[in-house]
């Protein structure tokens, strides 16, 4: 695989990384402590902490709309009134006004 310099060198700092938040999250001192210990900044190495994580599935899910069951009435200005039980799909009542 041919690399450029600059993805070589993200790549090197990636493993560089992955590797001190292992060692920090073994050594059970704060990440704080282990950054002084070691040089890095506490910025640095929560923005390689979020980088490196795996993407996680969106939080929202999908959910069918509830259905209406009470009566719709559908009155148009020049009077007319189209009344149902339940409402219809939007479909159905949109080919009934054009």
């Amino acid at each position: 695989m041919n690399f450029t310099f600059m993805e070589h060198t993200n790549i090197m700092q990636a493993h560089a990384m992955q590797a001190h938040i292992t060692a920090c999250k073994a050594s059970g001192i704060t990440v704080v402590a282990y950054c002084l210990q070691h040089q890095i900044k506490p910025s640095h190495y929560y923005y390689w902490q979020n980088k490196l994580q795996p993407q996680r599935a969106g939080k929202f899910i999908a959910i069918a709309p509830p259905s209406v069951t009470a009566p719709v009435s559908i009155i148009f200005t020049n009077g007319n009134r189209i009344c149902f039980e339940n409402m219809p799909p939007a479909d159905y009542v949109k080919s009934l006004v054009i």
